[in-house]
């Protein structure tokens, strides 16, 4: 059955195109990966080693996956080195490495359109260009962690290159090389493109 016109026009209005990743904490990597691209078929498309806490800016190393699903959009999970931080306490309080909920907007224009309305209704934020995306933070009035964030030029072929590496830089991570490999993010302090 096709949607009425009123539903086509409803969701015309709606400046959330669509769920970009969901992510979790992990604390055991190879199973979570064996279990989304093995045993459910989420290809691992994405893994990106990085050695600066994004929220802290402080040094941290930790890895950042994607397994796709049929839409493009992603499950991800973050797993950090041994030792670096405890494992999540799922009733103790909760960073947004343990869980938070991206949706995708259709450009880094709508995105700071969205980040200009939160802020002027009091909610504070924090923007950061990861180099595939681009997204600013956000809790809702739950505080739930919120990511808005939006695809960039260079996320098809950066995605597609990292595609083409993704299981063996898991595997390097997970035998220990803990050397970044995300060259397109950006600190909060450094130069941004224009907006």
């Amino acid at each position: 059955m096709n949607e009425s016109q009123d539903t086509l026009d409803r969701r015309a209005q709606i400046k959330i195109r669509g769920l970009h990743h969901h992510a979790y904490r992990t604390a055991d990597m190879a199973a979570t990966r064996h279990f989304w691209e093995d045993l459910l078929g989420c290809p691992l498309i994405g893994t990106f080693v990085e050695t600066t806490d994004p929220v802290t800016e402080k040094p941290s190393n930790y890895v950042h996956t994607f397994f796709e699903l049929g839409d493009g959009s992603a499950i991800a999970f973050f797993q950090f080195q041994e030792g670096l931080y405890k494992p999540s306490e799922i009733l103790g309080k909760q960073d947004p490495f343990d869980h938070h909920v991206a949706l995708e907007l259709e450009s880094k224009q709508a995105v700071l359109a969205l980040r200009d309305r939160l802020q002027a209704a009091g909610y504070d934020h924090m923007v950061i260009d990861h180099g595939y995306c681009y997204s600013v933070y956000l809790h809702d009035p739950n505080g739930m962690q919120v990511e808005l964030t939006t695809k960039v030029p260079e996320t098809v072929e950066i995605m597609e290159r990292h595609a083409k590496t993704a299981r063996a830089d898991l595997d390097k991570w997970l035998a220990g090389v803990t050397e970044a490999n995300n060259a397109y993010r950006r600190l909060r302090g450094e130069q941004q493109p224009a907006e």
